[in-house]
């Protein structure tokens, strides 16, 4: 096997084709994969497994490397017995597994604790590279400081044989921008401006044309404009004011696709809920956003333990302190949590639960969230009256009957309250 692979990749030939439709000389290929070969992935996936694995060796030879490297582990809660410590929880992450780096084809991004350890790892894996004829780009290789609340940004800078990376509090990996404080607020602003420029490339040939289908008009916009707005989303850190702006940039596209306009000066603009009617959309960006969110968490949830994609979500750091924010934010505090931890961003009283999902005429619904105010000005906007919106959430209320019933079992349990009700969700 090893042979005819050789064979197939020896005495490779090319010639470049230029604008003008010529073509140039034949000349030989020394080194590299055929593009678009089902084996070339292959190929360069053990290709820098191979390097990867002489740099771990390196780095395995100093201890404050090691030391400093970001460790991802299971969170178990001890209660103690004895003593002072008697009836106290402690938290301890056990089985922790070292997390240095990520990465995607010949994209890497490098993880450490201290600026001095992640430049003897910058200098071990340009040396290793090179002994394998690659070499890391020094432009496009850029430091981030992540810091936690309240510890003050400090300036620094990263050199690795001879190379000097330059420090930023953001950059893009992967089509996705990251940023040092961890939020999504610059990731939502960048998808909402090339989502601008994906509506606008074809604005002119079909959603400005009045004359085109409408039906068509908005299957490419979801297809399209939508998809490009909310790409990634499934690992976004969202708030209510960020709901709120995507959904606005939403209406926009909307209001332009349907063609409606202000008449008078005095006329307010139309609001999200009967864009949705007149568009035909069945669901709101939120809404959409919630959906992707429970589909990643359950897709992952559903690896088997070993795998690093759970480990990183369901597991707790080792050590150092979590990201700052509500941890409601968090997809892996929401989805340790179960169903509701994704659906909500704090935790609720049983009283309080229970009247939000006590709906009108004594009916239990699961909980008025903002979604459920949009489908109500829906109802309202279409004609029916709120007590009639929609027929689609009784069906979600039975879908989620049985996690009330198991609350109610578990607290007459004597269990430990709201946790005990938050575990079986």
């Amino acid at each position: 096997m090893l042979a005819v692979i050789r064979h197939f990749h020896e005495g490779m030939r090319a010639r470049v084709r230029t604008d003008d439709g010529q073509y140039s000389e034949w000349f030989d290929v020394g080194q590299g994969l055929r593009q678009g070969c089902n084996l070339a992935p292959l190929l360069f996936n053990l290709f820098f497994a191979a390097m990867l694995k002489i740099a771990v060796a390196e780095f395995d030879k100093d201890p404050k490397v090691t030391a400093d490297m970001v460790k991802i582990g299971t969170q178990v809660e001890y209660t103690g017995k004895k003593g002072r410590s008697a009836g106290k929880k402690t938290t301890v992450v056990t089985d922790a597994e070292a997390l240095w780096t990520m990465l995607y084809a010949d994209d890497a991004a490098i993880v450490s604790r201290s600026p001095e350890s992640l430049e003897k790892m910058m200098s071990v894996i340009v040396r290793v590279a090179g002994l394998f004829g690659l070499m890391v780009s020094e432009p496009k290789t850029e430091i981030m400081f992540m810091l936690p609340k309240g510890i003050g940004e400090r300036p620094f800078t990263v050199s690795a044989a001879g190379q000097t990376y330059k420090q930023t509090d953001r950059f893009v990996y992967l089509g996705r921008t990251i940023s040092a404080d961890g939020k999504a607020d610059r990731e939502i602003t960048s998808r909402s401006c090339r989502a601008w420029k994906c509506y606008r490339r074809n604005s002119a040939s079909m959603y400005d044309r009045r004359r085109a289908d409408r039906q068509l008009q908005i299957r490419l916009l979801q297809a399209q404009v939508v998809e490009t707005l909310l790409y990634g989303c499934a690992s976004w850190s969202l708030t209510a004011e960020r709901y709120t702006k995507l959904n606005g940039t939403h209406r926009q596209f909307l209001t332009w696709c349907i063609g409606w306009s202000k008449r008078k000066r005095s006329d307010r603009p139309m609001s999200h809920a009967p864009a949705l009617i007149q568009a035909g959309c069945e669901e709101t960006i939120e809404a959409t956003v919630r959906k992707r969110r429970l589909c990643f968490a359950g897709f992952v949830i559903r690896m088997e333990d070993n795998r690093l994609p759970k480990r990183m979500l369901l597991g707790a750091m080792a050590g150092g302190r979590g990201i700052p924010g509500r941890a409601g934010e968090r997809l892996g505090v929401s989805s340790r949590r179960g169903p509701r931890g994704l659906q909500h961003g704090r935790r609720k009283g049983r009283g309080e639960i229970e009247r939000e999902r006590q709906g009108p005429g004594g009916v239990v619904q699961q909980g008025r969230g903002r979604g459920d105010m949009v489908h109500e000005e829906m109802a309202q906007a279409g004609g029916g009256s709120v007590r009639e919106a929609p027929a689609r959430e009784g069906s979600r209320s039975r879908e989620y009957g049985h996690l009330g019933t198991e609350e109610k079992e578990s607290r007459g349990s004597g269990g430990g309250g709201e946790e005990t009700a938050t575990g079986h969700c």
